[in-house]
C-alpha cells in the first residue's frame, strides 16, 4: 500500500470538506414546508353622533353646527359627509308652546373629511350647516335644537 504525500492528502482533506458543505448549502435550500393561518375580520359598530347649532338661528337664518362623533370601533375613520334628513329634537319647553323640529333643517349633505380616531371622539364644526325656516314660528325663540346626525365615512389604516 502506498503513502499518500501531503499534497494529495490536502487536497482530498479539502475536497471532503467542500462535498460536506455543498451538502449543507444543498440542504438548507432544498426544505420545504407549509403551514396555516386564520384571522377574523372586526365587527363594524355604527358611529354615533350628535349635533348642535352654534349661535343664533332665526328664520331664514343659518347657523354652524358642532358636531360630536364618537367612534366605538378598533379602527380610526374619516368622516365624509352626513345624510340630510337628521333626528331634530326641539326642547320640552319650546316644543309645548309651538315650536316643531320641522322649522330646523340642514341645509344640505356636507363633504366633512374629519378623522376620528380608534374607541375616541372627536368634535369638529360644520359651517352654515343648518337653517330656520323662513316662516318659523315665534315659539322658536330662544330653543334649543339637538340634531342627531346619520354619517357616513370609512376606515383608515392604522
Amino acid at each position: 500500500m502506498r503513502n499518500m504525500s501531503q499534497r494529495t492528502a490536502i487536497i482530498t482533506l479539502v475536497a471532503v470538506i467542500v462535498t460536506g458543505v455543498a451538502s449543507v448549502a444543498w440542504a438548507a435550500w432544498s426544505v420545504t414546508g407549509s403551514g396555516t393561518a386564520t384571522v377574523s375580520a372586526a365587527e363594524v359598530t355604527a358611529l354615533q353622533a350628535t349635533a348642535k347649532p352654534t349661535g343664533s338661528l332665526f328664520p331664514g337664518g343659518t347657523a354652524h353646527i358642532e358636531v360630536s362623533v364618537t367612534n366605538p370601533n378598533e379602527f380610526a375613520i374619516e368622516v365624509q359627509s352626513f345624510a340630510p334628513a337628521p333626528e331634530i329634537v326641539v326642547d320640552p319647553e319650546h316644543a309645548a308652546a309651538g315650536c316643531s323640529s320641522g322649522n330646523v333643517k340642514l341645509k344640505s349633505a356636507k363633504k366633512l373629511a374629519q378623522r376620528v380616531e380608534a374607541d375616541g371622539r372627536q368634535t369638529f364644526v360644520v359651517e352654515d350647516a343648518v337653517e330656520m325656516v323662513y316662516n318659523a314660528p315665534e315659539a322658536c325663540q330662544g330653543a334649543s335644537f339637538e340634531i342627531t346626525l346619520a354619517l357616513a365615512g370609512v376606515g383608515l389604516p392604522d
